[in-house]
């Protein structure tokens, strides 16, 4: 209105300057009003999107907790928890950016229309032709949108599961040599993701430049030629305000539509997120029941119920008539007519076959699953009336696979019970036998046991497990193999203390091992899901042609039965495996190497120490205080790496890369090194350019148009129809080249994307084991790099690029051209440019600090989450649902705190943004008004420089806040780089390079010495020399911890020796191709990891197509003994078996691990408890099947086996007895009975 007051008289006079003085006073006032009311808008849906995106997380993870077990197995929990962090992120910009933007230009938008129409109803009629028009095209657009999302979705979730998965199981990807195949599998997965990606931004570029941006300035260019020619000669302001309203009327509904799009997105993930939430589970209790308060749940009335059912129950089971199916497979039955009971403090135990349905039967009366037939009681109730957590809290179970969390020992343990003392934690390590190995850690009970518990050996692990389920003091206890993974020694202590603690309990053991339910009051056979004996031991041995008497007489206990003889002339046992001190190191070297290995995560730190007291100075960790001492922080888990800087030595993730680059050379290597889009980039920057400049053409035409407005009327026919054919060529020009520019952005922001996920997850898979070992190396850290870093590029890219060029070239160009026009009103314009300048600065200085601790923190949560959905069913087993959601919750909150406090800032500069137009126009009125006076300057040279400066400073904020968006590319750059730079430090996994000899399987270590890189101050391995023939059969044996596993791991190279050499075949295994010599070289681990492939893809992993042939694959599952089970599921070999082979028991997977290794024929065969979870009958005919393996090849196939059943090894070649990591016995079976040594006491107590 201020324009209409300027421009509506002539000549200049005193009463324009008159005129002019109210509309400067006016314009002040707004700007004041529109920096109150700007902050106010932006600080309000900033701080309300915050609020809500952190209600929503919690909302969703204390729903996952609560969900069924069979609900979550029916997931990836990649998905589950990437969903978390992505679609939560989508909602925060949804309801911090898009909607406030989309409710701000339709506001905006109503209110021109209505003063447009105050000033000229029937141009402004004409210009809302395109209402109608866009509002019906993005109704049709939308829907085609969301479907073109919905497919991507899914394929992003494949994405993200396929990453998950094998960075969790990368052990096993390294040694089956499985890297390309997992590359190959996830570069198709991504080229179908950007086939669907690349057609949804062809079509979103051609709506928009077809319907939104083309439609409207059209309709705009004939609204301002009818306007031209219906306005009257004595009112060119009127004309001019006219235009200017239209003109930023066009430009505001053009935007509106990239917001829409953004609103659409976060409302589809937002349907995702609210799908889960409105699950109901069947058997879960809803955490609310506790607390209402759904930013805290408390523990203790949990704790409280507990202790009072406890006193309450006495454990007397009864399961009558149970039938189950897997909701998974529903036609297949895994109990049929189940029917025993268990007095209260009998000890029971449960045997058969694998897959006869024993550990379904704990999961039953755990309440994980419900029968579909049938009832369990306890102590005469019927489970189901009873809550599922005070059901749990009266159980105790150790499974077979045992689940420990990234924290310390002390924290494992006490999630049995959360309010236990440390006294109590200390004497319940004392009962199982754990108190000595622990004791001898550098930190005690304080000594991390990483991701997964991988920091421990599987013994180790096992008696941790124990001791959290014996400190629980409950009344029914569940050992689901327990004692698998304990050599005969410490298996006999720890059933020692089991009894012990046992004493008057009700007790169910699950086990192959017969030797560990030797004390059992009765024996339960089972057989395909069916009791097929039941009795006391001596009973069911009585009967000569029972099952359980041929499962007692296929392990040969009576022949292991004889009296124990102690040897008077040798030291004990004890004695000769007593703990021996370390080399002595200074107090400093201690310190920096321990602070060092506090980083580690994935090797087996009870292999690494063989010392019972060390001199150390150990690091102070932070003490929970008496008031948290029932809530476990899970951030005191990763406390080491700051606490070592109060020592003086950081060990900060960013000290130990590649140097950080500042600036944005990161980001421009970046760029360099996506070669392959070069030719869309370059193609992108002339086109928009070209699209800048003429932006800046039609904002310099809008003023020339005004003087059509007083031409003579002869004259302004032709003036309007030549000013229609320019602006119609310019816009169709324009639309061409932002159409094109658009494109080339978008596709190279998706390329740049795709490239360089390809690129880490590739890079990542070159590293050796030891890189895995590291805490930031975790799983979920190396997820988040992989998915949400190259998201975030993508993101900047697709979305700031395009406004990058622009507001170089438009503030460059607006300035040069205001400056050729009147150089003095385009300085006096041009004030804002350093004002937004500062302005940004200040807040990208700021912001990039909260930026960083923010990305940090995230990382944190998302890590967290990953963990608590991969480990649900322990969780629930120890009713920690509410305990792991108040540590999700406290990992949240620095992130929110720091985006409340970066969302002032935001505000600010948002405000400043929007007030600093009308002070433009205010001062410019003012001044503009002094120099018209002075007949400086034309009224219309006046509109053009301030259209042009106005443009151009819109432009320039723009790139300014493009700028300190790259902030956030910045950082997700340097965290890609330093993943794309970073070295393979001991091996390249992925190289062509290495000799590929045939091999014969002669091993040799010679003078071996190993330490774990990150345990780099205790010896694994000292001095070690150890030969294998080929085709000899060799065992190792001895206790939990003394490096068994690490001469496995040195013979596939999965690590390298510290010290001396491995040889095989007379090369240095260095020089040896690591892939070849890893399809040589096979293993089967304790703990078989399976991926979520079919049972065929399972048993043919890291094998060529064309080597996996089916009859090749039936063969090997057939010596492995898991074929009839197989062809007995309705998909047979198409069979899914879950995420980590989750819809298989143990001895199941087990058997197809096994397969997996024989179908390789391998050179040399290395086993580590293969047979642990397997029962006696399948056990002999597994060992049979490897029998015939070694004997198949024209040359014999070298056997090496860690065994803590000493029956298995019987009839090896040679056995290696290793203690603290140095052979103390080696040679046959007889000739080491006959030395009635460590091996001879051994056997004595299996």
């Amino acid at each position: 209105m201020g324009l209409k007051n300027l421009t509506s008289e002539y000549p200049i006079d005193d009463q324009f300057a008159s005129s002019a003085t109210p509309a400067f006073i006016s314009m002040l006032g707004l700007s004041v009003a529109m920096f109150i009311a700007a902050f106010c808008q932006r600080i309000a849906w900033e701080i309300s999107s915050i609020r809500q995106v952190f209600r929503i997380k919690k909302a969703y993870i204390r729903k996952l907790l609560l969900m069924d077990i069979s609900w979550l197995e029916s997931r990836q929990s990649g998905h589950v928890a990437a969903m978390l962090q992505e679609s939560a992120d989508s909602i925060y910009n949804g309801i911090s950016d898009h909607l406030p933007m989309v409710v701000f230009i339709l506001s905006y938008l109503l209110v021109n229309i209505g003063v447009c129409l105050y000033i000229q109803w029937d141009v402004t009629l004409f210009m809302c032709l395109a209402i109608p028009l866009l509002i019906i095209s993005r109704i049709l657009y939308s829907k085609w949108f969301a479907n073109t999302m919905e497919e991507e979705t899914k394929l992003q979730n494949k994405i993200t599961n396929l990453v998950n998965e094998t960075f969790n199981c990368i052990t096993t990807v390294i040694s089956f040599a499985a890297q390309k195949q997992k590359i190959n599998k996830f570069e198709k997965l991504s080229a179908e993701h950007s086939k669907l990606t690349e057609e949804r931004l062809r079509s979103s570029v051609v709506f928009d430049s077809l319907t939104q941006i083309l439609l409207t300035e059209l309709i705009f260019t004939g609204a301002l030629c009818y306007g031209i020619w219906r306005v009257a000669d004595n009112s060119p302001g009127r004309l001019c305000a006219l235009a200017i309203n239209m003109l930023y009327m066009c430009v505001t509904s053009i935007s509106i539509g990239f917001h829409i799009n953004g609103a659409t997105r976060a409302k589809d993930n937002a349907k995702e997120i609210c799908e889960v939430l409105n699950e109901q589970p069947k058997i879960e209790v809803e955490l609310g029941s506790i607390d209402n308060n759904i930013d805290y749940v408390p523990v203790t009335r949990c704790k409280y119920r507990r202790q009072s059912m406890k006193f309450m129950g006495k454990g007397a089971l009864h399961f009558r008539d149970i039938h189950f199916s897997y909701p998974s497979r529903k036609e297949t039955e895994v109990l049929r007519g189940i029917s025993f009971h268990v007095e209260a403090g009998e000890k029971i135990a449960i045997v058969g076959s694998s897959g006869s349905g024993k550990s379904t039967l704990t999961a039953l009366l755990l309440r994980f699953y419900d029968p579909t037939k049938g009832s369990i009681l306890l102590d005469g109730e019927n489970i189901k009336m009873m809550s599922p957590d005070d059901l749990r809290g009266q159980c105790s179970l150790v499974s077979q696979e045992p689940v420990l969390f990234d924290g310390t020992i002390s924290d494992n343990i006490r999630y049995g019970r959360l309010d236990a003392t440390q006294q109590e934690i200390n004497d319940a390590a004392r009962k199982v036998g754990a108190w000595k190995f622990i004791n001898s850690l550098p930190d005690g009970m304080r000594t991390r046991v990483g991701e997964r518990g991988h920091q421990l050996s599987g013994g180790q692990k096992q008696r941790v497990a124990i001791a959290r389920a014996v400190i629980r003091k409950p009344i029914v206890l569940i050992f689901d193999e327990a004692t698998s993974a304990l050599d005969n020694i410490h298996e006999e202590e720890v059933n020692a203390a089991i009894d012990l603690a046992s004493e008057g309990l009700t007790t169910i053991t699950i086990a192959h091992r017969l030797s560990t339910i030797k004390n059992s009051d009765r024996i339960i056979v089972l057989h395909e899901g069916q009791i097929v004996e039941e009795g006391p031991p001596d009973e069911l041995l009585a009967d000569v042609h029972g099952i359980f008497y041929k499962m007692y007489n296929d392990q040969r206990l009576d022949q292991l039965s004889q009296q124990h003889q102690q040897l008077q002339t040798k030291p004990s046992l004890q004695q000769q495996m007593s703990f021996s001190p370390p080399p002595k190191l200074d107090p400093d070297q201690q310190r920096r190497a321990w602070a060092r290995s506090s980083l580690g995560g994935n090797k087996k730190l009870g292999k690494s120490y063989s010392v019972n007291s060390m001199e150390k100075e150990k690091l102070k960790l932070p003490v929970m205080s008496k008031k948290k001492s029932e809530r476990l922080d899970y951030k005191y888990s990763r406390v080491h790496s700051m606490d070592v800087k109060q020592h003086g030595e950081s060990i900060d993730e960013d000290d130990e890369l590649p140097g950080k680059e500042t600036n944005f050379t990161v980001l421009k290597d970046l760029i360099y090194s996506y070669r392959r889009g070069l030719p869309l980039l370059a193609g992108a920057i002339p086109t928009t350019i070209v699209r800048a400049v003429f932006y800046l053409l039609i904002c310099f035409q809008v003023a020339s148009v005004l003087e059509i407005s007083i031409a003579p009327d002869e004259e302004r026919a032709l003036q309007i129809f030549i000013v229609a054919a320019i602006y119609t060529a310019l816009i169709i020009v324009k639309t061409i080249f932002e159409a094109l520019g658009r494109l080339f952005i978008a596709l190279y922001g998706h390329g740049f994307c795709m490239f360089m996920r390809n690129e880490m997850f590739r890079k990542i898979l070159r590293h050796g084991a030891a890189y895995f070992d590291e805490e930031r190396n975790s799983p979920g850290r190396l997820v988040h790099r992989v998915i949400n870093e190259s998201s975030t590029l993508n993101e900047i890219m697709e979305q700031k690029l395009d406004m990058l060029i622009p507001g170089i070239v438009c503030s460059v160009f607006s300035i040069v051209c205001a400056l050729w026009i009147n150089w003095k009103m385009a300085l006096l314009c041009s004030f804002q440019f350093p004002a937004y300048f500062v302005i940004r600065i200040l807040q990208i200085k700021e912001g990039t600090k909260r930026q960083r601790q923010m990305v940090d923190e995230e990382k944190k949560a998302a890590n967290l989450a990953t963990v608590v959905l991969a480990n649900m069913s322990t969780i629930k087993a120890y009713n920690l649902q509410s305990h792991f959601y108040n540590v999700f919750c406290d990992a949240l909150k620095p992130v929110s705190q720091c985006m409340q406090k970066q969302s002032i800032i935001s505000a600010f500069v948002f405000a400043c943004q929007y007030s600093f137009t009308y002070i433009l126009i205010a001062i410019t009125l003012h001044f503009g008004k002094v120099m018209m006076l002075a007949n400086e300057i034309s009224v219309f040279d006046y509109m053009r420089v301030v259209l042009l400066t106005q443009f151009g400073a819109n432009f320039f904020s723009q790139l300014i806040a493009s700028v300190s968006d790259f902030t956030k590319a910045q950082i997700a750059a340097e965290n890609v780089m330093r993943v794309i730079r970073e070295p393979p430090v001991d091996m390249d996994n992925l190289s062509e390079e290495g000799l590929r000899p045939k091999l014969e399987g002669n091993l040799c270590l010679k003078d071996v010495t190993f330490r774990y890189p990150t345990r780099p101050i205790v010896p694994v391995l000292t001095n070690l020399n150890l030969k294998v023939r080929g085709g000899e059969s060799v065992a190792l044996v001895g206790p939990s911890g003394s490096g068994k596993s690490s001469v496995i791991s040195l013979f596939q190279r999965m690590y390298n020796a510290t010290d001396g050499v491995v040889i095989i075949d007379k090369y240095n295994i260095k020089s040896i191709n690591p892939a070849y010599l890893r399809r040589c070289i096979v293993q089967v681990g304790q703990e078989p990891d399976l991926f979520s492939f079919t049972i065929k893809e399972n048993i043919a992993f890291g094998m060529m197509e064309s080597e996996a042939t089916m009859d090749k694959v039936i063969e090997a599952a057939q010596i492995a003994d898991i074929h009839n089970f197989i062809t007995s599921l309705p998909q047979g070999y198409d069979t899914e078996v879950g995420e980590f082979g989750a819809q298989l028991s143990g001895g199941q997977k087990q058997r197809i691990a096994i397969a997996r290794a024989i179908i390789r024929k391998p050179t040399v065969l290395l086993l580590d408890e293969a047979t642990s979870a397997l029962d006696s009958a399948s056990e002999r005919e597994v060992q049979s099947a490897f029998e015939r393996v070694k004997q198949s090849k024209k040359t014999k196939c070298t056997c090496i086996q860690i065994a803590h059943r000493l029956s298995t090894i019987r009839n090896v070649d040679r056995i290696y007895v290793i203690v603290h990591g140095e052979i103390a016995e080696e040679g046959d079976h007889e000739s080491l009975m006959n030395l009635k040594g460590i091996y001879y006491e051994m056997n004595q107590m299996a």
